[in-house]
C-alpha cells in the first residue's frame, strides 16, 4: 500500500499539468500573431501570417516599397476608399556589437522603460534562424548595496546567447544588425484575459483580421471599398504608414491599435482612462493627432445604435498610424480605436476577451454605414 501510494505521488509529481481548453478561431489567431517575433524592420514573420489570413479570404493583396501590406477582399465596390489601418512591428532590440567572450550589446527599436530591460528572455533573429537570448543581471550577492535599487540604462545591458566567445555566436548565424523580439509565450488567464507580448499592436491586426473573416463568411456587403492596411515599423516613426497611404489612397482612414489601460495600480485616470472589460475605446488625442470631429462622432452614434459601450481616452507621449492617414495629400477624416491592454511596450501585456469582440462588432458596423454620402459629410467643412 505505501509503495503504491509513493508511486502515485512520483506520477503526481512528473506529469505534466493538465491541458488547457482548446482556443477557439479567434483565440488561436491572437495566440499566433502575438508569438510571432516581428521587430521594427524585422516583421517578416508577423507579414507571413496577415498574407496567409487575407490571401485565404480571396483578398488582392499588395506591398509598399517598407513591407506594409494592402490587402482588398473581392467583390469590394467602387465606393469611397477606406483604410483600415493596424501595424505589423513591434518595440524589440538590434544587436549592435558581439563582445570578445560571446555577448551581444543592443540597442532599443522602439520605446521601453530602462526597467523594462533586465532579467528576460528574448528571440534573437539570426541569418540560421531564431536564437534564444537572455538579459543577464547581476547578482545580488555581488551588488554593492548602494547599487542595488539602480535602473539599469540600456548601455549596460548584454544579452547572453550562451556562446564563449565573438566567433561562436557569429557562428550560431548572429551578426550586428539583427533584429531582437521580446519572448513572451500566449498565455490564458481568468476571466476571459488573455496574457502575451506585442498586443500593440497584433491586437489591432487581430481585430482586422477577424472583422475581414466576418464579411467573407457572412457575406456582407460593405458600401466602400475598404483597403486593409498593415504597415511596417510604426514603432521608429509611423514610417509604413507615410508610404502605404499613397497606395491606400484613402478618402478616411480608421486606426486600430492596442489601448493604455489605467486599472492597475501605479497609472491613474490623469495618465490615461481606459480599463479593461469596459469595451473598445476611442482616443480623443493623442501627441500624433486630434482626430476628425466628425467621424470621432460618428463612431460614438454607431456604438450607442448597436449597444456597443465605447470608452475614451486622452493621453500625450503615444503616437500612431492614424497621423499620417489625417496628413495625406489635403488631409483626410482619420480616428484611432483601440482594444485596451495593460503593460504596453513591455514583455507581457494583458487584454479582455469582451473588449476584442466588442471593437470588431463596432468596426463592421461602422464600415456598413460609411458610404458614399457619409464619407463625403464626415469630410466636409461646409458652414
Amino acid at each position: 500500500m505505501t509503495r503504491c501510494f509513493a508511486m502515485l505521488l512520483v506520477c503526481m509529481l512528473v506529469a505534466p499539468p493538465a491541458r488547457a481548453q482548446e482556443p477557439d478561431a479567434t483565440a488561436r489567431l491572437l495566440r499566433d500573431l502575438s508569438e510571432a517575433p516581428g521587430p521594427s524592420g524585422f516583421e517578416e514573420a508577423v507579414r507571413a501570417l496577415v498574407v496567409g489570413e487575407y490571401r485565404a479570404l480571396g483578398a488582392e493583396i499588395a506591398f509598399d516599397g517598407l513591407g506594409s501590406v494592402l490587402a482588398t477582399l473581392p467583390g469590394s465596390p467602387n465606393g469611397p476608399r477606406i483604410m483600415v489601418t493596424a501595424h505589423l512591428d513591434e518595440v524589440g532590440l538590434m544587436v549592435q556589437y558581439i563582445t570578445d567572450d560571446g555577448f551581444l550589446r543592443v540597442r532599443n527599436l522602439g520605446g521601453f522603460l530602462d526597467q523594462a530591460y533586465p532579467d528576460q528572455r528574448w528571440t534573437v533573429l539570426g541569418r540560421n534562424g531564431p536564437i534564444q537570448a537572455f538579459s543577464g543581471l547581476p547578482t545580488v550577492h555581488v551588488t554593492p548595496a548602494d547599487q542595488r535599487a539602480r535602473v539599469w540604462s540600456l548601455s549596460e545591458i548584454f544579452l547572453d546567447v550562451g556562446a564563449t566567445s565573438r566567433a561562436e555566436a557569429e557562428g550560431l548565424g548572429i551578426r550586428p544588425g539583427d533584429g531582437i523580439a521580446p519572448w513572451s509565450p500566449f498565455t490564458v488567464l481568468p476571466n476571459g484575459r488573455y496574457a502575451a507580448k506585442a498586443w500593440d499592436d497584433r491586437v489591432g491586426l487581430a481585430v482586422m483580421i477577424a472583422a475581414a473573416r466576418r464579411i467573407r463568411a457572412e457575406g456582407i456587403r460593405v458600401p466602400a471599398r475598404v483597403v486593409w492596411v498593415a504597415t511596417s515599423q510604426e514603432e521608429v516613426g509611423l514610417r509604413g504608414a507615410q508610404t502605404a497611404v499613397d497606395l491606400a489612397d484613402a478618402d478616411l482612414g480608421i486606426s486600430v491599435e492596442a489601448g493604455v489601460a489605467a486599472d492597475y495600480p501605479g497609472i491613474g485616470p490623469t495618465q490615461a482612462q481606459e480599463r479593461l472589460g469596459r469595451g473598445p475605446g476611442i482616443f480623443l488625442l493623442d501627441s500624433s493627432m486630434i482626430p476628425n470631429r466628425k467621424l470621432r462622432d460618428f463612431f460614438f452614434d454607431v456604438a450607442r445604435a448597436e449597444g456597443i459601450p465605447l470608452q475614451t481616452d486622452v493621453l500625450t507621449g503615444y503616437g500612431e498610424d492614424g497621423a499620417e492617414i489625417q496628413l495625406y495629400d489635403t488631409g483626410r477624416p482619420a480616428v484611432n480605436i483601440t482594444v485596451p491592454a495593460r503593460y504596453l511596450h513591455a514583455h507581457t501585456g494583458v487584454i479582455q476577451r469582451s473588449d476584442f469582440d466588442q471593437a470588431v462588432e463596432l468596426l463592421i458596423q461602422v464600415l456598413l454605414r460609411l458610404d458614399a454620402d457619409a464619407v463625403a459629410e464626415i469630410g466636409s467643412f461646409e458652414p
